[in-house]
This record gives C-alpha cells, structure tokens and sequence, in this order.
C-alpha cells in the first residue's frame, strides 16, 4: 500500500470517530439520563405527559464542534388529551463543568436555562430551543418557536433577550406527528431546518469562538469552549398541573468537522513548537499581523532534555487540504517523501548553519525581525526532533498554521494636548499602532517616546505653526492623522458681560483650546480659572464700560478673537 492511501485511511479513520447515528434508542448505553429521561421501547423520552416533568440525555463522549458540525434528530411531541402542551425542548451543545451531569431550568427553563427552579443554567452553552408554550413574560413570541439561546460561558437563560434568532414554523411541530430538526453549523453560520426542507427556517451569522449579535443587535458572546469539543444532548420539561405533553426522540445522527488531522498533535506527546509562546489551541491556528517581529520557539522533550537537535519544515500549502506524508518518525502535515513543491527546510540544528533561520540544539528561540514578513501569507510549520538519546529516536513535532494577515489601518481617537510649549509630553490615543510605526508633524519625522498598541508619546516640537497635521504611520504603510497645534474656535459664549470694576465669571467655549491657554480683555490679562480643548474659564480684569476685545491665545501661539461687555 502506498504511502499517499495509507494518509488517506488514516484520515477517513479521523473522520468517522467524529460521527456517530442513533437509529433508533433500543440501546441507551453510550447516553447519560437523568431526571425523568428514560427509554421507553425504541424511542428516548425526555418527559412523559405528566406535570413537572425534566428529563436530560447527554451523549456520553464529547465532540468536535467548533471546526463545524451537521446534526439531524427526529422527534414526536405528544400534547395531553386534556390540558395545555407546555413547555419544550432544546438540544444542547455545552462545556458545562459538570459534563455529561449537566442539569439546568424546570418548567420555562426547558432543561437548560434557569427556570422556576432558579438554577445556574447550563454554562458554556448553546441551544436550540423549541418553545411549545407561550410565556409572555420571557418575550415569547408564539406557542410554536424555535430560537438559539446563549449567554457565552454564563449559564445559558431562556429569556428571548438571549436569543441570537427566532422562526415560527408554518407546520405545528407539537402536533403527535413525527417531525425532524436538522442543525448545520459551518465556523460563521448556523443554520436550523425543518422537515427536510431545502431552505432553513433560521440562518444567523455566529462564530462558536467569536460570538455574534443577539437578535436585537446587542453582542452576544461564544461559550468558551477550550478543547474545541462539547456535550451533546437534548433537555425538556413539562409545567404544573394540566400543562404537560410528551416528548420523545427517535433517532439521531451527528458529524463533527474535524478539528485537525492527527499529524498535528506530534510525537514526542508534548507542543514543543511554539509560535509566539502559542501552539494553536485546538485547531493548531496561529494569526499574526505583517511586518511585525515573531518568534519561533522549539523546546525541549520531556525525555531527552535540553540538547536535542531538530529541523524545522515548513510548507507553503497550509493543511486541511494537502495529503499528509506517513514517515518513520510519524504523520507530518506535508509531503515530504519526497518534498512536495513549496516544503523548505527553515532551520537545521543537526547540520552547518542553514541558509534560512539560525538553529541550535534546544530549547532554542528563532528572533524574526519587523518586516520580516511583509505580505499575507500561509505557512504550515512542522519540525523532526530528537525524542531519547539512548537508544537515539526521532519524532515529528506538533504542527501548527501560521496566517500572517494585514491589520487594520491605524486610528487616532485623542491628542492631548493638542498644544503646548516645546518639549512637553504629548500622548496619542487610538488604536492599532505598531511596532516600528513613525510619527509626523507637517511630514517632518519627529521622534517617539514609547509606543503602545493604543498610545503613542512625543516631545512637542518647536516652532509648531498654527493649523498643522500629525500623521502616524505603520510600518505596512498605513497611516492616521489628527490635527495639531489648531487654529482656536469660539462657538458661544456666556456671562459675556459684567461690572467695569472685574473679578467677574466668564465662559469660552470652542474647540482648538488647552491647558496653558491664556485670555485678555480689553488689553488686560484675564486670570484663566480653568482650560480644557473645548472650554476657558476666566475672572475678568477691570475695564472701561462698552465692549471690550477678547483675545484668546493657545499655548501654541494661535489666536481666536471675541468681545466681553462691561457695565
């Protein structure tokens, strides 16, 4: 058998862990039920028709979810012959802490939210909800909804103020009659089907790492969901008195995307590679921006210690989509037997210095400078390791996909102050400033004092003119700009007009001013009592009855003009 079939056995091996069908619930053995879940003949039923009912089932072993999913369940909900159907059911994909012990809300809780029971609500948490009774107070909208509740990693709520999206079906899905929901979640979009209808009855933008927006526009944050794996399994409950109807599951079947192929864990049982301190989290995915400095870090097995020698590959055809390469030393995520094009050795400890990346025995850390990359980029990195010294082994390290992407353009948000005498500190506020980004006044360079993401210092220049730009730039070219040192503004005044003998109150407001701002009156210093950019406060100096000229000056020597009355 070749090495390219064996790959690819291999990976369909991958694929079919991550799925699994009930036919039907003659078996509940790989389920955890609790409450009043219980099988009954081939059916799994969450609550019979009977008043305070809740009933849990949890798919025993958690799956790969947030690299997609595609689950499809049948189900029969049974309203009683006398009485009011009431409340629903959900299914639920959680990390809760409590795994596959997980309980939540009875009654309106439906299993999984707080309920009149007041509970936590099951954390980590998404569900998709079929609400069969109307309850005003948590903003349902009909007795026959199906929603998508989350509340990130709090325990989940059944208020609809939760809900990312909502459908009211056209079909009763309470009706006796054997209906399905199919749940297809690709990274970005949810979708929810009904009787294998061609088009879903709800498709909402959310991201299982990221998050979305609740329906009415607020954000609605991800479970966290650390493994890239979760829970599965349904919930429902039944109300007090005559509001109750049975709820039964039929059969079931799921497919989780796989998270990555299994050559990116590695041999030596440990993430020896490193990118900037990370390993890529459970889909081995590590974004960085371009032009900006990286490491590359290879440390030691556990076994041999430090001084193991080792070369680093990488491949320009970043996996999923390139067939893996079976070697000695075990599954890499490239080909390279023989090298496929766009494989390079990067760095070779065991050898003469390589003409790429220095390399030493380990742990060893690969410095790249600013500008290093300076275009977006793919690259998967893979290493050959020494694992023992005696007898000498080998082992492939953990892969990881490195996406070097263009940040966003800078933005300036404040400057403060926007004038004052040389040599004082000026700050830049805003957002996305990189290392190696250059400042500017009037297109001349002036030099940076520190440099945050979100703040930039500077010595303010001399002979600043009135009127000027501030300009920062990325080193990937992109730029902001504010004004600096601005020609003043008066927008209004008030108390505009007092005694001849001064001491009296009196607002400027405007733009373009600062701390150090100076005011006379008729010729005469006013005394500044406060100055911030958009406001000066003064005591008048005496006068001589009539209007007087009001000249107010910025630190930076620019002048606005405006008139104060005397009587």
């Amino acid at each position: 058998m070749t090495i390219r079939a064996l790959s690819v056995l291999a990976l369909s091996a991958s694929i079919a862990a991550q799925s699994f069908a009930y036919t039907d619930f003659s078996s509940v053995t790989s389920l955890n039920l609790l409450g009043n879940a219980a099988q009954s003949g081939t059916a799994l039923r969450l609550t019979a028709n009977t008043s305070n009912q809740t009933g849990w089932a949890w798919h025993r072993t958690a799956m790969p979810v947030i690299a997609g999913f595609d689950t499809t369940f049948a189900f029969r909900i049974t309203p009683p012959t006398v009485g009011t159907k009431a409340e629903g059911m959900a299914l639920v994909i959680h990390d809760d802490p409590n795994g596959i012990a997980t309980q939540g809300g009875t009654v309106w809780g439906m299993g999984y939210g707080t309920g009149s029971n007041s509970a936590v609500g099951i954390r980590n948490s998404i569900a998709i909800e079929l609400d069969t009774y109307l309850d005003a107070f948590l903003g349902d909208t009909s007795a026959n909804e199906l929603t998508i509740h989350t509340r990130g990693s709090q325990g989940n709520h059944e208020n609809e103020q939760y809900s990312i999206a909502r459908a009211t079906p056209a079909v009763i899905l309470s009706n006796s009659q054997l209906h399905t929901l199919r749940v297809r979640y690709v990274p970005g979009t949810i979708e929810v089907f009904v009787d294998n209808a061609a088009t879903p009855a709800i498709s909402r933008a959310y991201n299982l790492i990221s998050g979305g927006l609740y329906a009415s526009g607020s954000a609605a944050p991800a479970p966290t969901l650390t493994s890239g794996t979760a829970f599965l399994g349904f919930c429902a409950t039944t109300g007090a008195g005559t509001l109750t109807e049975l709820v039964e599951i039929l059969s079931w079947s799921w497919t989780s995307t796989p998270l990555v192929d299994a050559c990116y864990a590695g041999a030596p049982g440990a993430d020896v590679l490193r990118v900037n301190g990370l390993s890529g989290g459970p889909l081995r995915t590590v974004t960085l921006p371009t032009y900006q400095p990286f490491s590359i870090d290879v440390l030691s097995p556990t076994p041999l210690g430090n001084g193991a020698p080792w070369i680093l590959l990488g491949s320009l055809f970043p996996n999923p989509g390139h067939p893996a390469t079976v070697t000695p030393f075990g599954s890499m995520c490239m080909e390279v037997a023989p090298f496929g094009i766009g494989t390079l050795i990067l760095a070779d400890a065991f050898s003469s210095p390589n003409p790429y990346l220095p390399a030493g025995p380990t742990p060893w850390s690969i410095q790249l400078p600013i500008g290093a990359i300076p275009f977006v980029l793919d690259i998967t990195l893979q290493g050959v390791i020494a694992t023992n010294a005696s007898p000498l082994t080998f082992g492939v390290t953990n892969a990881i996909d490195v996406e070097f992407r263009n940040s966003p353009a800078p933005a300036i948000t404040a400057v403060a102050p926007l004038s004052t005498q040389p040599g004082q500190t000026v700050q830049i506020s805003g957002t996305g400033f990189q290392n190696g980004a250059t400042l500017a006044v009037n297109g001349i360079a002036v030099p940076t004092l520190t440099r945050t993401p979100t703040t930039i210092t500077f010595s303010y220049p001399a002979g600043v003119p009135c009127g000027s730009s501030l300009q920062v730039q990325n080193i990937d070219g992109q730029t902001a700009t504010s004004a600096l040192n601005p020609n003043p503004v008066v927008t209004s005044t008030a108390l505009s007009s007092g005694t001849s003998a001064g001491g009296q109150l009196f607002l400027i407001s405007g733009q373009g001013f600062a701390q150090g701002t100076t005011v006379t009156i008729g010729g005469a210093a006013a005394a500044v009592q406060s100055a911030s950019a958009t406001s000066v406060l003064v005591r008048t100096p005496p006068g001589t009855p009539g209007v007087a000229t009001v000249i107010v000056t910025t630190p930076g020597g620019c002048v606005v003009n405006t008139i104060y009355t005397y009587t």
